[in-house]
């Protein structure tokens, strides 16, 4: 189906261009540094867990070895772009961290926007 149904491959494409820009590993450092309830983090371990499991369902019907394999230019913008929005996403872990602490501090509540925006630009998604 993914090779001979337009639909379906282009379908399938795109879902892999999303799992090509999770960050699993920032994923859990979110749940490291800000959730302290351990019920929560199983969750958080549990859908990493599922979203590797995705990924190679998705490379054995696609029949690619690598995510965005039939795409290396999109593949090497993401590898390109992520070591400038991996520190903005630890900058925002840590003012998540103590915007919980002050919540009403307007510099924090702006850097939260800031970073927001910055990750979602780099992504070219909304974040």
């Amino acid at each position: 189906m993914y090779r001979e149904w337009p639909f379906f491959g282009s379908t399938v494409d795109l879902i892999e261009m999303i799992l090509a820009k999770t960050a699993p590993r920032i994923a859990a450092l979110y749940d490291e540094v800000l959730v302290s309830d351990p019920e929560q983090r199983r969750l958080g371990a549990e859908l990493r867990d599922r979203l590797m499991r995705c990924q190679a369902a998705l490379l054995k019907v696609t029949g690619h070895e690598k995510l965005l394999a039939n795409n290396p230019t999109l593949r090497k913008l993401i590898h390109m772009r992520n070591p400038y929005i991996d520190p903005i996403n630890i900058l925002q872990v840590e003012v998540l961290r103590r915007l919980r602490q002050d919540p009403n501090n307007q510099r924090l509540r702006d850097a939260l926007l800031i970073s927001i925006n910055g990750i979602a630009a780099g992504m070219r998604n909304t974040g």
